[in-house]
């Protein structure tokens, strides 16, 4: 009887303090799994829903970068092990040449999309944990510090919050 109460106990305390949880690429409230596109039915808290509609923007801003530049980086790559050969005609007389001059440009140009994704991918990263945070009640930004700056003719020491 007591295991039984035990349980009861447990598993509604689990219904009145669910927590939001990130499992792969889905939210997980009380054991159900939903899509980042249903986080208004997740999130009861205004700040932390517009936090995860920040992240989500970041993600989609960065995975147009990084498929951009990932098919374009292949796409230089794959010129480049080709080895495609120009036919060039210069005095009447036609000789072959290898041509490599676009992959390089591809390639280039993949890695810096590739590197302009990755600040999105941690702006993303960052809104969704602090909107996570913000939803299971855990503290978030306050963190005052002291600063030692310079004032005029002296020195002034500042608390900052």
């Amino acid at each position: 009887m007591n295991k039984i109460i035990l349980f009861v106990v447990v598993f509604i305390s689990q219904f009145a303090f669910s927590q939001v949880s990130v499992e792969g690429s889905k939210l997980v409230k009380d054991g159900a799994r939903y899509s980042f596109s249903k986080y208004e039915q997740v999130f009861q808290n205004q700040e932390a829903r517009d936090y995860f509609k920040k992240a989500r923007a970041n993600k989609t801003v960065g995975e147009i970068f990084a498929y951009t530049g990932g098919f374009s980086l292949g796409f230089g790559l794959g010129i480049l092990i080709s080895g495609k050969k120009n036919t060039m005609y210069a005095n009447g007389t036609s000789y072959t040449k290898e041509s490599k001059e676009g992959g390089w440009t591809f390639l280039a140009a993949g890695a810096g999309l590739i590197g302009a994704a990755i600040p999105f991918a941690l702006a993303a990263n960052k809104n969704a944990t602090k909107a996570l945070q913000i939803e299971n009640g855990e503290s978030t930004a306050f963190q005052p510090y002291l600063k030692i700056e310079s004032a005029g003719n002296g020195v002034a020491l500042s608390y900052n919050f």
